[in-house]
């Protein structure tokens, strides 16, 4: 029978093909053109929106562009931004930033497209809000919405301040094409129905995975790593500040990320531009590696010896898309909740999303890896000898200045492991196996060549594992992912990178989980109406403490993947179809502004 980490590796297979990421890139190129690069409009109209310029109060929704715009950032900046940055380049090289960058782009016009559906399509009710449920006694207090079963002292107002929002790709499958289908007779609503269903479904799943899991078990690794901070109690602190927020609906959630978003992005990109400026001359020499890595293998050494150019395709595509979420539809449940009258005015401010996350702050992390060397870090040495449970590593002659101390920190104590590369072939995917060290053999000294050998220990490594390890293989420093932009940190000044890294995942991971404790709430109420929602948060609280409480993470990693895949699956074909109603919109909407028809707010 088939394990469940079995099974994530088949499904994460399956569901990252060349159809998906052409779908992703030809969405986004339709969109892009059929909206004359509504890109342009995003960049200049959608800040002037942000700002509040033409936020009315007396509009439908609950939280301001802004915090729209924060909320549905909250959940995109994450660790994303630091850990799929160092995987994206360690895995796919320079060129996959190039790829990056080109979702980026095009996911500007997805996100615009989504979530002016969102808003379009969404469903607004005049009853409180069962999201919100620590808003319910002043919603009773005042009268103003009403209760089932219950008489009021004032009749119902519309609901501008905490009457239900539901929106986002659900909704919008469901009332721009389940409903009119199903009325007119037509059995294709069964088809579009069943896709609402998966997204829902999907989203769930994601909420638990790569929006919760992911995230928890990151903080508490780092915090563990760098601060001997117990898992356990940072599990019991981080799960009861989730708490905190998330039982106060999208209101609270975007109150917090409103502060939250802007502080945690000046904080990382303020010292990634410390480390980039310190190299400011050699930017536009890596600027360019970037663009010919893109469309040229890597070089034949180093740690990214062998990259070919269909692989920094793939984990440049499927890091952006993990990072940004254009074309999954999540961030459209977020500005589904936005106070405006105006979908295409939300679907500009939607759009502003993927280039702050994208083009600004994961090309932060990508020059800090590629400036300070770490992708393409040398080799600690080469398997020389194998004897028994042991295989004997010659280290290497030459190392970098400002790596040699790093290197001799994670080695000379042999406490740690080392990363054994067991294929780096040209067009083949990098897999390494992780080996634990068991001795160092040194001469007297502090520097790296006085470095003899290591030994590594294989007795507890499965046969499978043991026959990919034989002479002539070459040795890594076994860092991935936030460790590894903490050691690309680090490499300008010993001990930033365990500071501004550490602080960057607590800060991006906790607002990546309360945003999507949201969504996954949306999919929940869908799939099983409102009593679902307090359920799921008391679940989903729980996960954080279990998330956070793992010894391995690799399943849930592959699993975030795969069902951020099938989000995107289920949400675009259904923007192909009804994009055209947003086309429309948007020429109207932009010959009112071009005519000066909507004057900015009075402040």
């Amino acid at each position: 029978m088939m394990s469940f980490e079995e099974f994530t590796t088949l499904l994460n297979s399956w569901v990252w093909t060349t159809y998906l990421f052409f779908l992703l890139l030809g969405c986004g190129f339709i969109f892009s053109v059929a909206s004359k690069f509504a890109q342009w409009r995003i960049l200049t109209h959608g800040l002037s929106c942000v700002r509040g310029d033409y936020d009315s109060p007396d509009d439908v929704g609950h939280i301001n562009h802004f915090q729209a715009l924060c909320a549905a950032l909250s959940a995109t900046i994450g660790l994303g931004n630091i850990a799929g940055v160092a995987v994206a380049v360690s895995l796919g090289g320079p060129g996959a930033i190039f790829w990056m960058w080109v979702i980026g782009f095009f996911g500007m016009a997805l996100k615009f497209m989504e979530c002016s559906l969102a808003v379009m399509y969404r469903d607004v009710r005049d009853v409180p809000d069962p999201s919100a449920p620590a808003s319910m006694e002043a919603d009773a207090e005042s009268g103003s919405l009403k209760y089932k079963g219950e008489k009021t002292n004032k009749p119902a107002t519309a609901p501008t301040a905490r009457g239900e929002v539901r929106g986002g790709p659900m909704w919008y499958m469901q009332k721009a094409l389940v409903e009119p289908l199903r009325s007119r007779g037509n059995p294709l609503w069964m088809l579009f129905k069943i896709l609402a269903v998966l997204f829902a479904a999907s989203t769930v799943l994601n909420s638990f995975g790569g929006g919760n899991m992911f995230q928890g078990w990151n903080v508490a690794d780092m915090l563990d790593k760098h601060f001997s901070v117990s898992r356990n109690v940072s599990a019991v602190v981080v799960s009861a500040l989730v708490a905190m927020v998330i039982i106060g609906g999208i209101k609270r959630i975007g109150s917090v990320a409103a502060t939250l978003v802007p502080l945690m992005c000046l904080l990382y990109v303020g010292g990634a531009l410390y480390v980039i400026v310190l190299s400011a001359s050699e930017i536009p020499h890596y600027l360019a590696l970037i663009v010919k890595s893109a469309f040229t293998p890597a070089a034949e050494s180093g740690a990214c010896a062998g990259v070919s150019v269909w692989i920094a395709f793939q984990w440049g595509m499927k890091r952006a898309c993990f990072s940004n979420e254009a074309g999954e539809g999540s961030a459209a449940m977020a500005h589904a909740a936005a106070k405006t009258d105006e979908p295409i005015r939300e679907g500009i401010v939607a759009g502003i999303g993927p280039f702050i996350d994208t083009i600004i702050i994961c090309t932060m992390s990508a020059l800090v890896l590629l400036m300070s060397g770490t992708w393409n870090r040398p080799p600690v040495g080469t398997i020389t000898q194998i004897e028994g449970n042991h295989a004997i590593v010659t280290c290497g002659e030459e190392m970098p200045e400002k790596m040699e101390a790093l290197y001799l920190d994670r080695i000379v104590d042999a406490t740690g492991s080392l990363a054994v590369h067991t294929v780096r072939e040209m067009g083949q995917e990098l897999a390494t196996e992780s080996v634990p060290i068991e001795s160092v053999q040194k001469r007297e000294g502090q520097r790296w060549v006085d470095l003899q050998s290591v030994t590594l220990n294989l007795a507890d490594l499965g046969a499978d594992v043991r026959e990919k390890i034989v002479v002539g293989q070459i040795v890594h420093l076994d860092i991935a992912g936030a460790e590894m932009t903490g050691f690309a940190f680090d490499t300008t000044a010993k001990g930033f990178g365990k500071y501004i890294v550490t602080l960057g995942v607590c800060l991006f991971a906790f607002s990546t989980m309360i945003s999507w404790s949201y969504y996954g709430e949306k999919g929940a109420e869908y799939l099983l109406g409102p009593k679902a929602i307090l359920p799921f948060k008391f679940v989903f609280v729980i996960f954080v403490f279990l998330g956070m409480t793992l010894p391995k993470f690799q399943t849930v990693y592959d699993f975030s993947d795969a069902t951020t895949g099938l989000m995107v699956i289920f949400n675009l074909p259904a923007v192909l179809i009804l994009s055209p109603h947003v086309l429309r919109a948007s020429k109207k909407y932009f010959a009112r502004l071009d005519a000066g028809e909507m004057p900015k707010v009075r402040r």
